[in-house]
């Protein structure tokens, strides 16, 4: 989970490092996409592996395996569902730091789902 989320969020880095792509989606949603896949992405899958990790060793009980695999698949496609059209509507162009959006701009959908 940390290493995709961390490696998807680097490959959007190396993208906003050429100028031309960054004057192109500076301050649209692509930014905020990146954000969050490389600090929260990275941060929270890397903590949830400490707990589960560290858990069993500082309380002296196992946990669930079974629960920890699910909670891992429904964490990592919750996220991905909920960030990854950040990364449309940055390329579709959407500014961030808007309160309102025309509604013929089609970014409606995706911006609920986000």
């Amino acid at each position: 989970g940390f290493l995709t989320m961390f490696l998807i969020g680097g490959i959007n880095g190396a993208f906003s490092a050429a100028v031309p792509v960054d004057f192109a989606l500076h301050d649209t949603y692509w930014v905020v996409a990146h954000l969050h896949y490389v600090l929260f992405g990275g941060s929270v899958f890397g903590v949830m592996a400490g707990v589960y990790y560290w858990f069993p060793k500082m309380t002296g009980r196992m946990l669930n395996e079974t629960l920890g695999k699910i909670h891992f698949v429904l964490m990592f496609i919750g996220f991905n569902v909920t960030f990854f059209p950040m990364h449309i509507l940055g390329l579709e162009g959407m500014p961030r730091r808007i309160a309102m959006y025309a509604s013929s701009s089609g970014w409606g959908g995706l911006n609920l789902l986000a």
